[in-house]
């Protein structure tokens, strides 16, 4: 019965030491959410620099890591030289293409649906054969 109560106890530990670390990944949010925050202290355009310390800081942050912080740097900072040839920043939009996420409110695609031809769904889709 002892055994019990220390598994109880140790469960109650862990998820209580676990609450701060998993606040601060909700209050982070997705990329977006950070770009949009960011630009607005940089006149719109988020600097190089900034951009890979947050990418550092969310590699820290990762518990899945597959290559090392240095590689994943260069390769954030390989991509970023190749959309940011002159060095002025990023727009949050390009931030979202950057990383392959598309900002819904950036997008330009429409958000009723309104462009969907009805019948042309599904596996028994003769007009798409």
């Amino acid at each position: 019965m002892n055994l019990r109560l220390l598994a109880i106890a140790m469960a109650g530990a862990l998820v209580t030491s676990a609450a701060p670390a998993m606040a601060d990944v909700t209050k982070v949010g997705t990329i977006e959410i950070w770009a949009n925050d960011t630009a607005t202290q940089y006149n719109g355009r988020i600097p190089r620099t900034v951009y890979l310390q947050e990418m550092g800081r969310r590699y820290d942050a990762d518990g899945n890591r597959v290559v090392t912080r240095e590689a994943y740097l260069n390769d954030w900072g390989n991509r970023w030289d190749a959309m940011d040839p002159n060095g002025r920043g990023l727009s949050p939009a390009e931030v979202s293409n950057l990383t392959h996420n598309v900002d819904s409110t950036t997008s330009g695609m429409p958000r009723t649906g309104s462009g969907v031809q009805p019948g042309n769904m599904g596996p028994a889709n003769s007009k798409g054969q």
